[in-house]
């Protein structure tokens, strides 16, 4: 009954991590910084020289550039608007990939908490309930939100990194980016792998505490000598 109750704990544990993890996931896909530029534009005009910086965010579905003189959201992430290089919307198979890749991170990791919660509260016999079914609900959420975190990267070390986020409208009225990089709804998604392979390895932890435990009581079981033996 210890046991058990040990290893309960282990799958109270693998259920938090898993709604962490499907909130990080959430979370990710619904901000708009995945890719966070400084954008200047230049007025100067002769021997008088003005810039004018702002700031630009874009995320899976759409994004916001601001300057200080207009301190507001100036537009859509569409084809027209970011991306020189790309038709940056969220048809665009890498963009569309990296959305369908984070929904079935979610989707996996919400299947591993409900079975989590199962563990929990009852002592299922069929394999997939159990900790096998954790290993491959988590192991998938993990490889799913892994392939997210890739293909992100590439889409943005092809297309979305430095003035390739401008038009070449904006690059003609002297528009260009100075710093670009990787913004928190990114790194979310490195919180949310975390969490999935911290599950793995609770689930891993949980079942050699059983083992530990049958094994001790095992050995304690033949060092003991019976009661019932006869003496002649």
């Amino acid at each position: 009954m210890a046991a058990r109750n040990y290893k309960k704990v282990f799958y109270a544990g693998v259920l938090l991590l898993s709604l962490a993890g499907t909130v990080l996931l959430a979370t990710s896909m619904g901000t708009d910084y995945w890719v966070q530029a400084e954008v200047q534009r230049d007025f100067s005009s002769g021997n008088i020289s003005l810039t004018r910086e702002g700031l630009m965010n874009i995320g899976l579905f759409k994004g916001c550039k601001t300057f200080h003189q207009v301190a507001r959201c100036g537009f859509q992430v569409t084809e027209e608007d970011v991306g020189r290089n790309i038709s940056y919307q969220y048809s665009h198979p890498m963009v569309a990939a990296t959305i369908a890749f984070n929904a079935g991170a979610m989707l996996m990791g919400l299947v591993a908490a409900c079975f989590s919660a199962y563990n929990v509260y009852t002592n299922p016999i069929e394999t997939f309930a159990g900790a096998v079914g954790l290993y491959i609900w988590n192991g998938i959420s993990a490889v799913f939100t892994l392939v997210c975190l890739v293909l992100y990267a590439v889409l943005y070390l092809m297309y979305l990194n430095g003035d390739d986020l401008l038009t070449q409208q904006e690059i003609n009225i002297e528009f260009h980016v100075r710093t670009s990089g990787f913004g928190y709804s990114y790194w979310l998604l490195l919180g949310a792998l975390a969490a999935f392979l911290i599950n793995e390895g609770l689930v891993y932890l949980s079942g050699k505490h059983i083992r530990s435990v049958f094994q001790t009581r095992s050995g304690s079981m033949k060092e003991q000598p019976s009661e019932d033996v006869l003496m002649y």
